[in-house]
This record gives structure tokens, C-alpha cells and sequence, in this order.
């Protein structure tokens, strides 16, 4: 689905309800900001989990090996679609066209993959998908690193927990929204809420 389709998908769900009493406001925020505010919310929880890790582990040896951080870079390249086909199948789940509803895709100026779902969403629903790649992938695999006592996996953690970070920026946006329904942004980083009036 080109940006031409998923606007006018947006266009024809935002007149019905908003024919049925429902007032819109839109909640974007640009890849830039969203890349900074990642810093802002996620660093600190990396933070407390690297300091987290040493606390119970006290050690955890550090190899380098060219494989290894070769393996390190491929397992990021993978965690990125991950990550997006997590939001994707946490929200198909309550969608009534399931996955059909999802759309996944590359903003090639940005060099942004994105995933959107294309059906208003209660806030708890919405925000399940949106955080479902920080619980799994962040703070899952910070699990495995401490339960293993992996450097490597920590790092790997690390990673995930800050790219998550654009989403923990849109969770703290959605938390005005709370009996809203929600619908991602057909063509910026957001979405749009629709309350009843």
C-alpha cells in the first residue's frame, strides 16, 4: 500500500467517525525530534540496566573478534524488522482485518523503517503495539544477558532498548489520550485520536 492508499484509507475512517461525533486532533512528531526524545526517554533506562547488569553479574568478559562483531551487526540488521514486525503482529491481534490491516514499509529519505496500522485502536491496544519491541526485544533480551551473564546480549539489549525510544516518545504522548481511539498517522511519525464529544 502506497502513502496515495493509506491516506485516503485515513481520510475515509476519519469522516465516519467523525460522523458519528468524534473529534480528531493529530500527534506527530519528526523523525529528528523522535530520534532525540529517544535519548531523552530510552537512555536512562539503558543506563539503569547496564548498571543493573554489573551490580548482579560483577563481571562479564568482553572478546573481540571480527566474526563476532560481524554476527553483532547482522543481529542488529534483524532486530530492526523485528522490532517493526513485532508493533505489526501485536496489533493485528485486534484488528478486525488482522494482518491485512498492517502495513510495513522503508521512509527512504529518513532510511526509517516503519510499521503502521491502518484501524483506530483503543489506547491499551495501541499502546501494546507500540511497546511490545521495547518489552521483547529491549528488556527480553536484558533479561537473557543477565540470566546468561553475556556481554554480548547486553549490548544487543542495549541497542534495542534505545531504538525503542521513538516509541517510548509516543507512549508518553498517548497517555492524554486514554479513552480516545487511536489510528496511526498515514504519513508522519504519530497518530491521530478521535475522542467522543
Amino acid at each position: 500500500m502506497n502513502d496515495k492508499q493509506r491516506i485516503e484509507n485515513f481520510n475515509r475512517i476519519r469522516e465516519q467517525l467523525e460522523s458519528q461525533g468524534y473529534s480528531s486532533e493529530q500527534c506527530t512528531i519528526s523523525i529528528v525530534k523522535a530520534n532525540v526524545m529517544a535519548l531523552v526517554t530510552a537512555g536512562p533506562l539503558a543506563i539503569l540496566c547496564l548498571v543493573l547488569f554489573f551490580y548482579i553479574n560483577n563481571t562479564g568478559e568482553i572478546e573481540f573478534s571480527i566474526m563476532g562483531l560481524l554476527f553483532f551487526y547482522v543481529l542488529i540488521l534483524i532486530s530492526v524488522f523485528v522490532h517493526e514486525v513485532l508493533h505489526g503482529l501485536t496489533w493485528s491481534l485486534s484488528c478486525e482485518k488482522g494482518w491485512k490491516s498492517i502495513h510495513l514499509g522503508v521512509m527512504w529519505k529518513k532510511l526509517t523503517p516503519y510499521c503502521s496500522c491502518m484501524e483506530p485502536l483503543s489506547f491499551e491496544k495501541y499502546l501494546s503495539g507500540g511497546l511490545m519491541p521495547f518489552i521483547v526485544l529491549g528488556l527480553g533480551i536484558f533479561l537473557a544477558s543477565i540470566i546468561t551473564n553475556s556481554i554480548f546480549l547486553l549490548a544487543l539489549s542495549m541497542f534495542n532498548i534505545i531504538a525503542a525510544g521513538g516509541d517510548l516518545t509516543i507512549a508518553l504522548m498517548l497517555l492524554k489520550h486514554k479513552n480516545a481511539l487511536i489510528i496511526d498517522h498515514p504519513t508522519e511519525c504519530g497518530f491521530w485520536a478521535f475522542s467522543e464529544e
